[in-house]
């Protein structure tokens, strides 16, 4: 599930913004709907899911994440899943694909489109809601290009980060560990809200 989420993340967020520059708004607003089914079954499997994947275990103190960016040289790779920092990276980009979401589904161009809860708000508020999701995209775009930047720093250091989110499978100091579980284990909350979002969203959108 962590892999779906991520992968399908990268596919996904650059498709959200080639459609709705492009004016494909149907397009633009079911590859939306198709991350929010992403990111909640991914909040949901924080919860419920495996070791890594929980938010108890990669979301530590401060002072841990602290203590881990001035001593990372010093650490073997003991992390089995994200380290102190990566972490936290995670818990801010999920917050920010939340808020462009939500916010999303209250946006109105005044032209072509509008979110399915514009209309329930003040045109003064959609507006607002607009202006916040093209300015939560801005910040999605720098927090990628500074993810992208921990990839690299790490790769030149040795440490291959990008192995674990395609195999599966990443080193730790106590050898190569996996913690996979059966596809059934997170078919069925994907199924479910996938379901729902797809009769009460997707389909009326087209």
């Amino acid at each position: 599930m962590v892999r779906l989420f991520h992968w399908g993340s990268v596919a996904l967020l650059p498709l959200c913004w080639f459609t709705a520059e492009q004016g494909m708004m149907e397009w633009h607003m079911t590859c939306a709907y198709l991350l929010m089914v992403l990111l909640m079954v991914r909040l949901l499997w924080g919860f419920i899911g495996t070791t890594t994947a929980r938010f108890n275990h990669f979301v530590r103190r401060p002072g841990a994440v602290l203590h881990y960016l001035f001593n990372w040289h010093a650490h073997e790779r003991p992390y089995f899943g994200h380290n102190p920092a990566g972490g936290y990276m995670v818990v801010v980009m999920m917050l920010l694909l939340m808020a462009q979401v939500m916010t999303g589904l209250f946006a109105t161009d005044d032209i072509l489109a509008e979110g399915p809860l514009s209309s329930s708000v003040s045109g003064a508020l959609a507006g607002t809601m607009t202006s916040l999701h093209h300015w939560f995209f801005d910040l999605i775009v720098v927090t990628v290009l500074m993810h992208l930047c921990a990839i690299v720093f790490y790769r030149i250091n040795g440490v291959n980060l990008v192995e674990a989110m395609i195999t599966g499978y990443g080193m730790t100091a106590g050898g190569r560990r996996s913690n996979a579980v059966a596809p059934i284990c997170w078919l069925v909350p994907l199924v479910l809200v996938g379901g729902t979002v797809l009769y009460w969203l997707i389909l009326p959108l087209w």
